[in-house]
């Protein structure tokens, strides 16, 4: 297992709350433990589960935002877990 901590930050004027993260039917439906945070100047979130299934959503997480024309950057820290 590998945990994810993933923090979005818009490039441009748009609004944080503008940001996609995943919604919690693909979290829930690839087994993965999460949580969310809203700061001032980022989207974050800590996902945690198999190693496959946390890709495929950091994979997701940024697809996402550039299929909506969004520009970010997404930090991410991977942590071996259990």
């Amino acid at each position: 297992m590998i945990k994810a901590e993933v923090s979005l930050y818009p490039v441009s004027a748009e609004e944080i709350t503008d940001l996609s993260g995943l919604s919690h039917q693909f979290l829930h439906e690839h087994g993965l433990d999460y949580d969310f945070y809203l700061g001032s100047t980022s989207l974050n979130t800590t996902i945690t589960g198999e190693q496959e299934h946390v890709w495929t959503a950091l994979r997701e997480i940024f697809q996402t935002n550039q299929e909506k024309g969004r520009d970010l950057v997404m930090v991410t820290t991977l942590i071996a877990w259990g």
